[in-house]
């Protein structure tokens, strides 16, 4: 396989499993160094060792995203250690409960930190050393939620506020060519809400390791254009 990645460094987040996971194991296979964040160290380490057996370079950084100074000390943390931040995966996120009657108060706050604020405190946090590059890219991924909403107050609320962000960091970033594109994907085999993997045909789920190539090719494009908004789903459910 080409390396169009060699010696760019890589941060994913929700690196521990499903999407993340994919993703990590694909930027590293294209010779991006990897950075990994999740909460879990356990299952960083696990996708690390798989990345390294492959022959890719790959760090863990276990870290809750929602906590403000955690990021900004990881944020340090991931620069010390390899020197530069060019690509950022905003992929962390939770889900809530569905309907607004179950959703309490810390229910808000633990999605709305997570699959929100984290996005930003990262973002921001590697704002000066994504930027340093003269072209870095951040790739933050939403869902269907963010286009057509739903009956999750918290989850509905922070994926439809990630459109706003990432037109912000678009608009921050241009004069640097920093490029951002927020990806909304629809059912992903990664097992989400406890849902069985491998089960229902391709036609209806999509293989997360297709998406990671998709956003592989995004990274990957000339630096002239960007994508700025995709909405992916499987073939048999082609309309939101």
């Amino acid at each position: 396989m080409e390396q169009p990645l060699q010696q760019r460094v890589a941060v994913i987040t929700g690196a521990s499993h499903g999407l993340g996971a994919a993703v990590a194991q694909h930027l590293a296979a294209l010779g991006a160094r990897v950075a990994l964040i999740a909460r879990g160290e356990a299952g960083l380490a696990q996708v690390a060792a798989d990345i390294t057996a492959q022959g890719g370079e790959a760090h863990i950084f276990p870290c809750d995203i929602a906590d403000a100074a955690q990021v900004q000390a990881t944020a340090g943390r991931i620069v010390a250690a390899l020197g530069r931040v060019d690509l950022l995966i905003n992929n962390a996120g939770i889900p809530a409960p569905r309907t607004f009657a179950e959703t309490s108060l810390e229910d808000w706050d633990s999605v709305i930190g997570v699959n929100l604020s984290g996005v930003f405190y990262l973002t921001r946090c590697l704002w000066e050393t994504l930027i340093a590059g003269d072209a870095g890219y951040v790739v933050t991924i939403s869902g269907t939620a963010g286009v057509r909403g739903g009956g999750s107050p918290a989850y509905g609320s922070a994926k439809y506020a990630l459109t706003g962000l990432n037109h912000a960091i678009a608009a921050a970033g241009k004069e640097h060519r920093l490029r951002a594109t927020i990806l909304y994907p629809g059912g992903m085999d990664t097992g989400w809400r406890g849902a069985p993997i491998g089960v229902k045909p391709r036609a209806e789920t999509m293989d997360p390791q297709e998406v990671a190539r998709f956003i592989g090719r995004l990274v990957t494009s000339p630096v002239e254009f960007v994508v700025n908004e995709a909405v992916l789903n499987p073939i048999a459910t082609p309309f939101l």
